[in-house]
């Protein structure tokens, strides 16, 4: 009988997110992750004014947001499923611009052996889904391949006689991850990852394959850091230039910053700390839950990704103490948790990948190609067969009867319509809306911009009014368009650039030609731009300082004349703060915990822009030299909520009587519920702690004094940036 989804799904949804529920007390599921949400919820339209029948897009054609990737629309492949190589699926990936095809599939990579095609503990291996197989499909689809190696049941000798392998083959592996979910191998009370390496109770004997219990021991973040450097010794051996891939918690999504008593310190943290040089690139899953089981809930939860993606890079910067500019960043699962068959998925997948990448991140991978129904229902009077697959497999679930296998769902439609948007090489800009209905992404393709619009409103259409910064428009523009549960795109032209009508539950694409024709070529982009001497001291807040530098721009028909340093803000607005001829610029008067984006535009000497480097994101760190230190760290956490500890330290020669602790929280929805060891006061974001009556003296060089509380969070409750006692600004401990 083929096997479908019924293993995958129970193991990631049943577990890591329904089972997540059955953890004790303060363990249980982050702020995001809760209970899966019913497939076919009813979209329910988001309140507005009935006079909102119009919208301003605005784009930034100078405000850089980086390269759009190759491989970044990737999509997974599971063994167990025997269409994975059908015949038509090479040309269907091809035709909607994936570029990255993710194997042997989720949980299976720590069961599966990919030289004996086999899988432990009775698991299903379809026929003809081997590793040649899923290459040959790779390779005419012109895509990537992503690979999990197995970490549960497998060794660093299968991974490097894999590695061998793929190279004797030609087959094109950049990113390979050293298992799947390893955080759900039991570290933390809930199993569904095989992992040969625990045991059942602390230095105990090892767990049966296949009967392991809910909670295991020694085979937590510090056994899997020590792994993958293993891991990584091994696959460098064979391809010095393979990114090893290590497994981290996604912030806010259980068991992010979950500890106990064998793991004092996150998952994260204590990855992070033991790779330190070594870590070479970073892999998180995001299935995303919400407030209510609709479409319209699901369809708001891609603003969480840029607080993701920054929370990474903070933890990469702080744990590991590399530059997290230079650690790919890699979303290897994804999929919608609502409607995910239907239009709602569609908006959701085209909204979600241009936001994990415009971030950053460097592939993001749909689950899966074929899945397989669960439960069907009706939404918005179209047939949603619960679905977590890109395509159909034909099969029946409750009477309900899929189309016929290898038939696209919607969210292939909208990966198809981001083709049109963008491709390899071309540069995303940053774009705004006025309405939060009307979703937008902007890229430069060339002398080109081409605008993407995601009407989020089921029941509504919208004239959208088009603004261009720093671009400008030579004619009419090509409109693709994507309608409701549409099974094909559909394209047309107009002759103004200023404005468009979008449907209900549409996406649109605009490709607006610029004015170009003359001749003339443009400088290069400039390099992404560094920072370099990024310090600060405790005269004051605004006493951060340091040097941007970036590659050079390569001249086009004439020379580079100077650079454009512009300051990224919200709403892709942009300031520009200086025009060096060279190619650094120094930076003062930065405040002390605060985020700062700059990139880089090269200008000729006839006055025109190349397109923007990518982007640069710091945060400006506290001054190591402080006579004072301040340790924050999240103990624990779950729905709507988190446990922290904060430990003062005096460095100074002479003790500290009497303290007051000031911080800020950086997400609007985070706040002190309860907290000990002082007294708590909050006022907006702003946090004062003062002492107790028993704890006002911080003992001179080394003594400290340390606070608990209790915190409520909206989703993200991302770490204080910055801390003060008695306003002397401290450093990090």
């Amino acid at each position: 009988m083929r096997q479908t989804s019924g293993t995958r799904t129970y193991r990631r949804r049943g577990t890591a997110l329904g089972l997540g529920f059955a953890l004790a007390g303060a363990a249980a599921l982050g702020g995001v992750a809760v209970a899966p949400a019913a497939a076919g919820a009813a979209p329910a339209p988001a309140a507005r004014s009935a006079a909102a029948s119009t919208a301003t897009v605005t784009v930034n054609g100078n405000a850089g947001l980086g390269t759009f990737p190759a491989e970044g629309i990737g999509l997974n492949t599971a063994v167990y499923d025997g269409y994975m190589n059908d015949t038509p699926i090479p040309g269907l990936l091809k035709a909607a611009g994936i570029g990255a095809l993710r194997y042997p599939g989720g949980s299976y990579s720590d069961i599966y052996n990919w030289q004996t095609q086999t899988a432990v503990a009775g698991g299903y291996i379809a026929p003809n889904t081997g590793f040649s197989q899923f290459a040959a499909t790779a390779k005419a689809a012109n895509a990537q391949s992503i690979i999990t190696v197995n970490y549960g049941t497998g060794t660093t000798s299968l991974a490097s006689a894999w590695v061998q392998a793929a190279a004797a083959g030609s087959t094109a592996v950049k990113y390979w991850e050293v298992g799947n979910e390893i955080y759900g191998n039991g570290t933390y009370g809930a199993n569904w990852e095989t992992d040969s390496h625990c045991k059942t109770a602390l230095n105990g004997s090892a767990v049966t394959i296949g009967n392991e219990p809910s909670q295991t021991y020694n085979c937590g973040p510090t056994e899997y850091a020590q792994n993958v450097l293993g891991y990584s010794t091994a696959i460098k051996a064979v391809s010095s230039s393979a990114h090893v891939c290590a497994v981290l918690t996604t912030p806010g999504f259980w068991p992010d910053n979950v500890t106990n008593a064998e793991y004092p310190q996150s998952w994260n943290q204590t990855v992070l700390t033991a790779l330190k040089s070594k870590t070479d690139c970073v892999i998180v899953h995001y299935y995303p839950s919400q407030s209510t089981d609709s479409a319209a809930s699901m369809l708001g939860t891609p603003g969480d990704i840029p607080g993701i993606v920054s929370t990474l890079r903070s933890e990469i910067q702080q744990y590991a103490g590399v530059n997290p500019a230079g650690v790919p960043i890699l979303v290897s699962e994804t999929s919608s948790q609502v409607a995910s068959d239907t239009q709602p998925g569609a908006l959701f997948a085209a909204d979600m990948y241009m936001s994990w990448l415009e971030n950053g991140v460097s592939n993001v991978d749909w689950w899966d190609e074929h899945n397989g129904p669960t439960t069907p229902s009706t939404v918005g009077g179209a047939q949603d067969y619960g679905d977590y697959g890109m395509f159909a497999n034909g099969a029946n679930s409750s009477g309900v009867t899929e189309p016929a296998v290898d038939t696209p769902f919607s969210p292939y439609y909208a990966v198809q319509m981001l083709s049109k948007l963008g491709g390899s090489g071309d540069t995303m800009v940053t774009s705004s809306s006025t309405n939060s209905l009307v979703k937008t992404h902007a890229v430069r393709h060339g002398g080109n911009l081409d605008i993407l619009i995601d009407n989020e409103d089921p029941s509504n259409s919208y004239t959208v009014n088009l603004g261009y910064n720093n671009f400008t428009p030579a004619g009419g523009p090509t409109v693709y368009t994507l309608g409701n549960n549409a099974n094909k795109i559909t394209s047309s032209t107009q002759t103004s650039a200023s404005s468009v009508t979008v449907a209900p539950y549409s996406l649109t694409v605009l490709q607006v030609p610029g004015s170009g024709g003359t001749g003339t070529t443009a400088p290069g982009a400039p390099g992404q731009p560094t920072i370099s001497n990024l310090a600060s001291t405790t005269a004051g807040p605004n006493t951060g300082t340091g040097t941007l530098s970036w590659p050079a721009s390569t001249a086009g028909t004439y020379p580079v004349a100077d650079y454009q340093v512009y300051r990224l803000g919200s709403g892709g607005s942009s300031t520009l703060v200086g025009s060096p001829t060279g190619t650094t610029l120094p930076l003062s008067g930065l405040t002390i915990g605060a985020g700062y984006t700059y990139d880089v535009v090269a200008v000729d000497t006839h006055g025109n822009p190349s397109l923007p480097s990518a982007p640069l994101t710091f945060t400006v760190p506290p001054p190591a030299d402080s006579s004072c230190a301040v340790h924050y760290a999240q103990t624990s956490s779950w729905p709507g909520g988190f446990g922290g500890t904060i430990t003062m330290t005096d460095k100074a020669a002479t003790p500290i009587n009497g303290w007051k602790l000031t911080f800020t929280f950086p997400a609007a929805g985070e706040g002190v519920q309860s907290g000990w060891n002082g007294t708590w006061t909050q006022t907006g974001q702003a946090v004062t702690v003062t002492n107790a009556d028993w704890n006002g003296t911080i003992p001179a060089s080394g003594g400290s004094v340390s606070l608990g509380f209790n915190g409520v969070d909206t989703g993200l409750s991302p770490a204080p940036t910055s801390f003060s006692v008695n306003g002397t600004i401290c450093a990090n401990n």
